[in-house]
């Protein structure tokens, strides 16, 4: 409860199923996303255990999904293509994290400002998130998502580095580091401790296909 949505939330057991119904063989991205609901899950724990009001079944099933959209495309629209896909399957109350992960909390007039995207989508991307504030959940998956390099749960350093070695350095790479530095000392300073004191144990944790 708490989260201001009308939608019933899924199970994580719910959300798995949805993953590996949309999951083509042989597919790194599914194994990705199982990962970072395992980060999700650990910070969030941690976080409710001291009051924060998170739900973090909920948040699990929304990292599960994150990254669903790379079913029909690996481009930059594959969050948006996520949440779409989720919505036309009657989940959109897990389908944040699919948005959320992709701009990282930039604001409007940053995404405007960065004339990557037209005006019109950045109005339905925004009207689309309910609520449209970033949330400490939000920053929880965000902050989860670059802890994990396809398929290994790593530093965030260690994700970065090979985010700017498979797509470039770029200014919008750049930045989504900055956020999601910003995200992790914002849990840090919830959890009064560095949240990678809870993480640094399982990095080099992998799955395989």
């Amino acid at each position: 409860g708490g989260t201001g949505r009308i939608c019933p939330s899924m199970s994580p057991k719910q959300a798995r199923q949805i993953l590996d119904a949309h999951s083509p063989p042989g597919e790194g991205w599914p194994l990705h996303c199982r990962q970072v609901a395992k980060v999700t899950r650990l910070v969030s724990d941690s976080l409710t255990a001291i009051g924060a009001n998170l739900n973090s079944d909920d948040l699990e099933a929304q990292a599960l999904l994150h990254d669903i959209g790379r079913v029909q495309t690996h481009g930059v629209m594959h969050g948006w293509a996520g949440f779409t896909l989720l919505r036309s399957l009657g989940h959109e109350s897990v389908a944040r994290a699919c948005l959320t992960h992709w701009f990282k909390g930039r604001d409007e007039s940053e995404l405007r400002a960065s004339g990557r995207l037209k005006e019109s989508f950045i109005n339905n991307l925004f009207s689309a998130l309910n609520p449209p504030e970033w949330t400490l959940g939000d920053s929880v998956i965000s902050f989860a998502d670059s802890c994990v390099k396809h398929a290994t749960i790593v530093s965030l350093n260690d994700r970065h580095a090979d985010l700017i070695e498979r797509y470039g350095d770029s200014s919008w790479m750049r930045r989504a580091n900055e956020l999601a530095v910003q995200h992790g000392e914002e849990l840090s300073s919830t959890l009064g401790q560095p949240v990678e004191n809870l993480v640094s144990p399982f990095y080099g944790d992998t799955l395989h296909a």
